[in-house]
């Protein structure tokens, strides 16, 4: 049923569509009322499933509560509503604690606060549109998470995580609630990263990103999760839409499978714009061309009692890096240019869930997906002739072949006993398998066989369950509390982790949050299967293979003021101890704490869990909600990152950078007849402190003849410049009829500042024979376009 004013309106309209439910029992909720706040005053009420639909909703960015009797408002800010695409808002309401006969505080939940109600601090949710709305983030969901608080992104050829000091490896990417590899294309072995996301920002759901202290239903994690969910197709009708941008060519379709009983799909595909401008012979000014393609998907079959899905993500990536058929020296902006590089990486998932809603207010989910990735890397040693540039020979010296996945199995129950009290109990179940062959050659005896680094075949197996209980001490004090266990055959480690969080809504608009857990992390899977030669027996074996998982304590206490309806005050203060890290056994200054970013392997000597660490800080967001056609929100983090190696001297750690500012900030002015159209405009400001680094020992450089060799004593005594960068946005939105069009163009770094990624030691190429110390900077200007279409 639904009420307001549905008279046919000259200006342009679409639908909005939705679910709403109980956020613990996944139950729909009947008799629901959702209001489009406007001068017409749309809305509608939800049908037994919970299912709502309001037609006619004029175009343009509205405000949406929902409530319902005995549960919490929602209300959801910025709904953009367009002519090309029904929206699909589907919304999960928690019982209100007003039942319990305490206190009556009113309080709205919005839309920055976490999907996943036993969350108490350091956590936000995001959507589609956040993920495509920010300036520079290039339509990728993890650079949008470089904006938050407490993440640095001062790499601009990656787009890393890395949270409050700790390395990218700390973080744990779950998709629709099983835990997944590197979903970035050109990913390296053993990091969480890369340049290009394979994720489609236009697929992604309502999700949450972590920075500390996470629930119990997350483990083997010790930096942050991004708990990634694709949202479901359009039940109603079938849309379209394309996009051509400098970073890909894509289309996407969705519409009903059964409309009756509202099942659909969703899909998308890109490939990479770069080889179609090849192909066409357009010159990119690099024979080093990117090809990559991804492909995204979700069917949704709901039912009365729950609901059935299959969802998958994947890609594959390749790019050839020769230089072996130059001319001349070349200017080339990739690469050693000592070698011709191959490097091919491919991943992918695909699983599916069942959801059943059971009797006395409970229910179960189960997830079963299957992941690979696949790592492909040659490198061939470039011999010049001095007195005949093309005349050229090629030595192997690198040959990498890395193969792992793993089959998972997620099984969870929840029990609600009432308002106050609600439990959910979990089991993770991981199935691995590896398949290494990893071979380097050293470049001063070319005579020699290559070294083997890696020869594997195993199958390690891991095993988690979870309990978490959320209980309402009054309607203003919420405890969460609850265990994480772990148990890993490869090291035949056994852990139990407690978490607990208290949040305390003081006023209407204040609330103060408190969380501890401890948390822990496997290494990555290589690691354990590392060679090394015994020179008595000139025989292989591991040396790693028993190493037990990183560990760390989290405390936070955070505090956030909602000043007005849509501007919001949030702070943190938080601390980590990390223990238990790998570190080598001899003395030296190494420590997996600085791992995990940048384009090359690395393979530790013998490992001991004897190293530390430490994160500590505090960080501020002060964030205005896009109402009146414009938001902003600025962030500011102030932190020190530092570790001990084996020698048990204390560093920073490779991302102590100190301090991150980020301000961005957006306006759209509307044009056309009834304000239709848009022009966007957006901006973001990001500066902090530059790159640890350390001295290059010259000598053991020259000595080793295929890599920098650092001062291991003088570890990160030295620090880059501060990392500066100023993109800007610019754009118009058509809508007409059917078709909403977008032109956009992106530029990031649009004052060509020059900031240093590394130190590097490579072949002069105007001196062949002899090498250099130079610095490698990182991208300069880059325009990002895109004319993208939906109907």
């Amino acid at each position: 049923m639904c009420f307001g004013s549905f008279v046919t309106y000259a200006q342009l309209s679409q639908t909005l569509t939705g679910r709403v439910i109980d956020t613990d029992t996944r139950a729909g909720l009947p008799a629901a009322t959702v209001l489009v706040e406007t001068a017409e005053g749309f809305g509608a009420t939800t049908d037994e499933m919970g299912y709502y639909e309001i037609q006619n909703v004029p175009i343009g960015r509205h405000r949406i509560t929902i409530e319902y009797v005995g549960y919490d408002p929602v209300t959801r800010e910025n709904i953009m509503v367009t002519s090309g695409k029904a929206v699909n808002l589907d919304i999960e309401m928690v019982e209100s604690a007003n039942t319990l006969g305490a206190t009556v505080v009113e309080f709205k939940k919005s839309k920055v606060r976490s999907n996943n109600d036993m969350v108490s601090v350091s956590s936000r949710s995001f959507d589609a549109e956040e993920a495509e709305r920010y300036p520079g983030s290039r339509q990728d969901p993890a650079r949008m998470a470089q904006n938050y608080a407490g993440v640095a992104g001062t790499d601009d050829q990656r787009n890393d995580i890395v949270v409050r000091g700790n390395s990218p490896l700390g973080l744990l990417w779950r998709f629709e609630g099983v835990d997944i590899f590197n979903p970035s294309h050109f990913a390296v072995a053993g990091t969480t990263g890369g340049p290009i996301s394979m994720i489609n920002n236009k697929l992604v759901g309502s999700s949450d990103f972590m920075t500390s202290a996470f629930p119990s239903e997350y483990g083997n994690g010790i930096s942050g999760v991004f708990d990634l969910k694709f949202r479901n197709g359009n039940y109603n009708k079938a849309e379209y839409s394309g996009q051509f941008g400098l970073f890909g060519t894509e289309i996407q379709a969705e519409g009903p499978l059964n409309k009756e009983k509202k099942s659909s799909f969703i899909f998308s595909y890109r490939y990479a714009t770069f080889d179609i401008f090849n192909s066409l012979n357009i010159d990119l000014g690099t024979d080093a061309v990117p090809k990559y393609q991804d492909l995204n998907f979700k069917l949704n079959f709901p039912s009365k009692k729950g609901n059935f899905a299959v969802f998958g993500l994947g890609g594959l990536s390749s790019i050839d890096i020769v230089f072996s058929d130059d001319l001349e020296p070349t200017k080339e902006l990739y690469g050693q240019k000592d070698r011709d590089q191959y490097f091919r990486t491919n991943m992918g998932v695909i699983g599916a869930t069942l959801e059943r809603q059971l009797k006395n207010y409970k229910s179960f989910n189960l997830v079963v997906a299957h992941n690979v990735q696949q790592v492909l890397s040659d490198h061939d040693k470039i011999f010049r002739d001095p007195n005949e540039y093309t005349n050229v020979s090629l030595v192997p010296v690198s040959r990498s072949e890395m193969l792992h996945g793993k089959t998972t199995i997620h099984a969870s129950l929840n029990k609600k006993y009432s308002a106050r009290s609600n439990v959910k109990i979990g089991l993770l179940a991981d199935a691995y398998f590896v398949n290494y062959l990893d071979s380097v050659q050293n470049e001063l005896n070319l005579t020699q066989p290559m070294t083997e680094l890696l020869n594997a075949q195993n199958n390690p197996f891991m095993m988690r369950g979870y309990v978490s209980w959320k209980y309402r001490l009054n309607s203003v004090v919420t405890l969460n509390t609850g265990l994480h266990g772990m148990h890993f055959t490869q090291s035949n480690t056994s852990l139990i982790e407690p978490r607990i969080g208290l949040k305390w809504r003081r006023k209407s608009n204040e609330t103060i949050g408190f969380g501890y857990g401890m948390h822990s992390q496997v290494q990555p899977l290589y690691i354990y299967n590392t060679l090394f030669v015994d020179s008595t027996s000139n025989t292989y074996g591991t040396h790693n293979d028993e190493i037990g998982p990183t560990q760390s304590h989290h405390l936070v206490l955070s505090y956030e003021k909602v000043v007005k309806k849509n501007l919001r005050i949030r702070g943190e203060v938080y601390y980590q101890q990390l223990y238990n890290v790998p570190v080598e056994m001899m003395n030296s200054s190494f420590s997996l704490l600085n791992q995990g970013s940048g384009f090359e392997r690395f393979f530790p000597g013998v490992l001991t869990n004897a190293g530390t660490g430490t994160n500590q800080g505090v960080e501020v967001t002060v964030e205005k909600f896009f109402t009146n056609n414009y938001y902003f929100m600025a962030t500011g983090s102030l932190y020190d990152s530092k570790y001990k190696g084996s020698d048990d001297v204390e560093r920073n750690t490779d991302f102590n950078g100190n301090y991150i500012f980020n301000f961005l900030g957006g306006y759209e002015y509307r044009i056309g007849k009834n304000d239709k159209n848009a022009l966007i405009f957006g901006t973001k400001y990001t500066v902090g402190g530059g790159k640890r680094y350390s001295p290059i020992d010259t000598a053991a450089t020259i000595l080793d003849g295929a890599s920098v060799v650092l001062d291991g004593t003088r570890r990160n005594i030295f620090q880059f410049e501060d990392y500066s960068r100023l993109d800007v946005k610019i754009g118009i939105r058509i809508n007409t009829k059917k078709t909403t069009h977008e032109i956009s163009i992106d530029i990031a770094n649009v004052l060509d500042t020059k900031n240093v990624l590394k130190e590097s030691y490579f072949d002069d190429p105007e001196n062949p024979g002899s090498k250099i110390f130079a610095k490698e900077y990182q991208l300069g200007r880059l325009p990002n376009f895109w004319y993208k279409f939906n109907f």
